[in-house]
């Protein structure tokens, strides 16, 4: 320390008075010194939004708080010049310089300012001491909530290119216009400049979508497409819709074998939309059932099914959701499978999706634009109805096909059905070989035993087996096989009528090729509206569309309505992104959260783990329910591709159904269930009430009504409404009674 006495006479010399010397020497030397220890830092962004938005060229508010602790140290400065606060990491200098601080000041501000946008980014404050008495100090601020979020705009920004999709879809009735310009205004904002979204969108996005989950999707649907390609260039669709026809006699019954079907192929949503809309199309066709009503069955009973199902590639993936987040709370009370398997009972949307779809076909009555496609199928004598084919006759639609059946070969149903049998009957066992077959690595938070933490093998329960496996991988495998099967089966059937060698084969092996390549065209524009969906949905999200729906709801959240807000959550997000799976990835755990804080019953209790399972349903139940709402939704383009129906007319078809089945959830199942209503009983209620709420639509005139059951075999329709299911069921029982009478007395 410096003497005081010595300082003022210093300053005596150099011709300072004695009284001010004693000023100035008292101002100057602090004895000992305080240095500064940073306590925390804020980074604040417009409005206070920096949770939801970020980053580069745009001043944030960066706050530092610290304290002071004595040191040794003497210093020789004034203390008001002594400390400076300054800026390095992701972020560019104050533009006014570093900012000067007070010694003993609890905290300071200065402006921050990211250098790039996307990512993690880095602050760190740092203090110096000029005099170098004491440390340079320094803090380093990394939030996670600035990955991916790339500019501060005002929250509802993020509702523009969502909005826009449901004004320039319908408008346009162009799907692909629709997405691709809400992708290029996603990628404008995150960019703040339209070119550079241009450039984004066309040089980085779409290639990173190929090269994820997409391109999987992709190549299975090329291959699905040269399956049925084969099959119609062979004859085989047009000898299976024959050969059903002498069993599915009429339109209600080709709806009821359709619905069933669904059921059938259970094990995967994808299955199940692309195999039953290509298998029953044929059929459907001669029943003068519309496409419309066709993939409306086929996408409303597929997600469905499966999310209900306890052996599907879904549970596999829903397991390990609800794992991990059970983990992020502490809750160990039941596993995840018995959750899972708890919250079927819970699941509404799903259970009264799979009702509507079922009351739809027995009680024959249609309102909204489904109505008016159902009428304008029946309408055309000749069948040209079954599929809205704009200004084009019905001829130059099939002309326009990239596909048709050879001329001069006999339509023979096995053509089709043995392929068809082929692809089903391997992808189930391929699904488990790809399931022992996978390696997978550790999850870090997971404790040993779940999946991903050991080996899985043949001896393993089939629901750890299937969590492990590739469904797409099955999925190829299968059509792999199918695909060389056909080449063969075709090959053999020689007729040397037709001709020498080659010529002789039903189809020539290179027919066979060139016939699967051409079918593959079928599914080309359903790809490239998967492309411009999953590129859209990658977008939104990345402008915090979930962050965005969470705020706007969350206030509301009681336990009585939390099942229901987390159900409007998910499936706005749902309508939104296009994505089940992705839905449920976002939200199951922020849903654990939710149930955790703001339900009063403490973690690992009955009536904790009761609130979580309709949670739980809840997210899954808003996932599907946005997905069939949806135009950009996967499941919803697979369905528009298998049922070869223009993507709009299913979408515009459907919506209005699957809207309404979503209310009549949120009434008779999410709210009484939130206020403790039995699951069971509210599925029961909602049984029988569906068809109360549809007949009542169908009555509003000029909207809805009943729809006639045709029958080819007489060449007319044999009733309308439930009128004409009734005279079905006559009809076809009589002929099987007398059918039977028929081989009886034969037998005699």
């Amino acid at each position: 320390m410096i003497n005081l006495r010595a300082c003022s006479a210093l300053l005596v010399l150099l011709g300072f008075g004695a009284a001010s010397s004693v000023d100035v020497c008292s101002n100057w030397m602090v004895a000992p010194s305080s240095c500064p220890e940073f306590t925390g830092a804020t980074i604040k962004g417009k409005e206070d939004r920096s949770s939801a938005e970020i980053l580069s060229g745009i001043n944030f508010a960066g706050s530092v708080s610290f304290e002071w602790k004595a040191s040794n140290a003497t210093i020789a400065l004034p203390n008001a010049t002594r400390f400076t606060l300054s800026l390095s990491g992701d972020v560019a200098p104050p533009k006014g310089g570093d900012v000067k601080m007070a010694e003993g000041a609890e905290s300071a501000n200065i402006p921050v300012m990211f250098t790039s946008s996307g990512g993690y980014k880095t602050a760190i404050f740092i203090i110096t001491d000029s005099t170098g008495a004491c440390p340079t100090v320094q803090h380093t601020f990394k939030d996670a909530r600035t990955e991916a979020l790339p500019y501060v705009f005002d929250k509802g920004v993020v509702l523009i290119p969502f909005i826009i999709v449901f004004i320039i879809v319908p408008l346009t009735q162009n799907v692909f216009f629709g997405l691709g310009f809400a992708a290029w205004l996603c990628r404008t904002i995150i960019a703040r400049d339209p070119w550079i979204g241009f450039l984004d969108l066309f040089g980085r996005a779409l290639n990173e979508e190929i090269k994820g989950y997409l391109g999987e999707i992709m190549i299975f649907m090329f291959l699905l497409g040269g399956v049925v390609g084969g099959c119609v260039r062979s004859g085989g669709i047009q000898g299976l819709g024959e050969m059903a026809s002498a069993y599915i006699k009429d339109s209600f019954l080709a709806m009821m074998v359709t619905y069933l079907l669904g059921w059938a192929v259970f094990c995967d949503d994808y299955a199940n939309t692309v195999i039953v809309g290509s298998v029953v199309r044929g059929v459907t066709d001669k029943m003068h059932l519309s496409r419309e009503k066709l993939s409306f069955i086929v996408d409303c009973t597929s997600s469905p099914i499966a999310g209900l199902m306890p052996l599907s590639t879904w549970i596999a993936y829903e397991l390990t959701l609800i794992r991990d987040a059970a983990a992020s709370i502490g809750y160990t009370q039941e596993t995840e499978y018995i959750i899972f398997i708890s919250s079927i009972g819970k699941r509404f949307y799903a259970w009264f999706m799979l009702f509507f779809v079922f009351w739809n076909c027995v009680l024959c009555v249609d309102w909204g634009p489904m109505y008016v496609a159902e009428k304008r199928a029946r309408a055309a004598g000749d069948g040209s109805g079954v599929v809205n084919t704009g200004d084009k006759s019905i001829q130059d639609w099939e002309e326009d096909q990239p596909i048709r059946m050879k001329k001069n070969i006999p339509a023979r149903w096995f053509n089709a059905f043995i392929p068809f049998v082929c692809f089903i009957g391997t992808f189930l066992p391929f699904l488990f070989y790809a399931g022992v077959q996978k390696v997978t690595m550790p999850v870090a938070t997971c404790e040993p035993g779940c999946y991903g933490d050991h080996e899985i093998t043949w001896d393993s329960p089939a629901k750890d087996i299937l969590a492990n496996a590739n469904n797409f991988a099955a999925l190829r495998w299968a059509a792999g096989v199918t695909l060389i099967v056909q080449i063969v089966f075709y090959a053999v059937q020689y007729d040397k009528t037709r001709g020498s060698r080659m010529k002789g084969c039903l189809l020539s092996p290179a027919e066979t090729i060139e016939a699967q390549l051409n079918g593959s065209k079928l599914y080309l524009e359903g790809i490239v509206a998967l492309l411009l969906a999953f590129t859209y949905a990658t977008a939104m999200r990345d402008l915090g569309i979930a962050t965005f729906f969470a705020d706007a709801l969350g206030e509301t959240l009681t336990p009585t309505t939390l099942p229901t807000v987390t159900f409007i959550l998910c499936s706005l997000f749902a309508l939104s992104t296009g994505t089940s799976w992705g839905t449920m990835g976002v939200f199951f755990p922020i849903a654990f959260v939710l149930a955790q804080t703001v339900t009063n019953e403490p973690i690992n209790s009955d009536a904790f783990t009761s609130e979580l399972e309709t949670t739980i349903a809840a997210v899954l139940g808003g996932a599907i329910w946005g997905d069939h709402c949806s135009p950009v939704s996967d499941t919803t383009i697979l369905s528009a591709m298998s049922s070869q129906v223009p993507l709009w007319d299913h979408a515009k078809t459907q919506l209005p159904y699957a809207f309404v089945v979503g209310v009549y959830s949120i009434l008779f199942g999410y709210l009484p269930a939130g206020a403790g209503a039995p699951g069971a009983l509210m599925i029961i209620i909602g049984f029988f009430l569906i068809p109360v709420f549809h007949l009542g639509l169908s009555k509003i005139p000029n909207f809805g009504g009943p729809i006639e059951v045709y029958c080819p075999e007489v060449g007319e329709c044999i009733g309308e409404g439930p009128r004409g299911v009734m005279n079905s069921i006559r009809k076809n029982f009589k002929k099987s009674s007398k059918s039977q009478e028929a081989a009886q007395e034969a037998a005699l």
